[in-house]
């Protein structure tokens, strides 16, 4: 290990991890939340001996060769199995933890662990759903904002998504994990939350409100893709109209290339920033191992203001903002994220976990290019996370906690902390 490296971006990290602690900063607008919400199935890879023991030419079997196929490629990602009876299958021949599911809803957790107020969408209020909400996310109910216990349950259980998790170095039978990650398996396209109230609700307030979070278009059928994304990112035109400066598309896994494009293709106008793993850039354009004229190429297509990139030991942004206050908008996702992954779960103080490491980022960390400005940090990285799902969900979060408080003025963006460096592409 590079220890001048470590020490360094460990320092950095501190002024961002401190400011992170001043709650009272997060409470000038509410972090509006959608469109998809789930109930995930959480499963250990490394305790699933039923599935492992199916007959590999059963349904059960096949889930079983699927995902040890990923596993042995250090793959994670997003998969949709036709196999209906799946979710029974699962619920009776394995143990299960049952947690909030959905990239709004996962991004609101932890906004509202780390004080900020944050409002999902929901139309799935089945008793199921309503149980794994934690204290704090709220709802829209009669134009206002409530808490899950306030709402009457209705409709019947809608099937989870089921989460498979494993760890590098932890055995699954007689493969041994070379990274940690997480396999979704959906076994249904649920589709996104229709929440009228939401909808209502988040329109009145999107003038005085932090930020504003679209995701969850992968669980889509492919033959409702375009009515649906059109739907989403009017959503997205209407809190723009209202006055909203902050509107973040966070892109999630598609199976295949065409369905990103075209939703993508929806989205210009209705915008301003989009996210998205390194894995999800390298779909669309496989050339993007060096990621900043990828971004700036699609940030421009798209005619937005701002798009970042998280991977496992890095982060970047290309952006036509303040570098400064990005840069430390990717460094508080960074640790809020780290956070998660050394926990297991959202936290409300944010800290660098001793046993985090810090690597080189692979490509300058600071670049100008016309109007844009590329920035880009080292990530605390765990070999051994406590978990890996909603890391990307938590990344998300923390960077419009920054964005979005009080329009980027807030001391967490005017603090001194690391500045970026001067070198400018032709």
């Amino acid at each position: 290990m590079n220890e001048a490296l470590d020490t360094d971006w460990r320092a950095k990290y501190a002024s961002v991890t401190a400011a992170l602690s001043d709650k009272d900063q997060f409470q000038s607008g509410i972090f509006l939340c959608g469109v998809s919400a789930c109930v995930d199935a959480l499963i250990s890879m490394h305790d699933m001996q039923n599935l492992l023991d199916a007959d590999e030419n059963s349904r059960a079997g096949e889930l079983t060769t699927l995902l040890l196929e990923r596993v042995s490629r250090g793959v994670g990602g997003e998969v949709r199995l036709d196999w209906p009876e799946g979710p029974s299958w699962l619920r009776q021949h394995l143990k299960i933890h049952y947690a909030l599911g959905g990239t709004g809803p996962q991004a609101a957790w932890v906004l509202s662990k780390l004080g900020a107020r944050a409002l999902i969408t929901l139309e799935d209020r089945h008793e199921q759903m309503l149980k794994v909400i934690p204290s704090g996310v709220l709802l829209a109910k009669d134009e206002l904002a409530v808490e899950a216990s306030d709402i009457e349950p209705t409709g019947g259980h809608v099937p989870e998504i089921f989460i498979f998790e494993f760890t590098a170095g932890q055995p699954i039978g007689d493969l041994v994990p070379k990274r940690s990650s997480r396999v979704i398996v959906r076994f249904c396209d649920r589709g996104i939350q229709h929440d009228l109230e939401f909808s209502h609700l988040s329109k009145r307030l999107a003038s005085s409100a932090a930020a504003g979070l679209l995701s969850g278009l992968n669980d889509e059928p492919l033959d409702r893709m375009e009515a649906t994304s059109l739907e989403v990112f009017d959503l997205g035109r209407a809190w723009m109209a209202a006055g909203l400066k902050t509107i973040h598309f966070e892109l999630a896994c598609y199976d295949q290339k065409a369905p990103m494009t075209a939703l993508l293709s929806n989205a210009r106008g209705a915008i301003t920033s989009l996210g998205m793993s390194h894995s999800e850039l390298l779909t669309m354009d496989p050339s993007a191992v060096n990621p900043m004229e990828a971004m700036i190429a699609l940030a421009g297509r798209l005619d937005i203001d701002r798009i970042c990139v998280h991977a496992d030991t890095w982060a970047a942004a290309a952006t036509v903002g303040d570098p400064v206050v990005e840069l430390r908008a990717l460094m508080a996702g960074c640790a809020v994220a780290a956070a998660r992954a050394a926990t297991g779960a959202p936290v409300d103080t944010v800290v660098i976990n001793p046993q985090a490491k810090f690597q080189d980022v692979p490509f300058s960390t600071y670049s100008r290019r016309g109007k844009w400005t590329f920035v880009a940090c080292s990530a605390p990285y765990l070999d051994k996370p406590a978990v890996t799902l909603g890391l990307g969900d938590s990344f998300t979060a923390g960077c419009l906690l920054v964005l979005g408080s009080s329009n980027g003025k807030s001391r967490m963006s005017n603090q001194d902390g690391p500045k970026p460096g001067h070198t400018v592409c032709a």
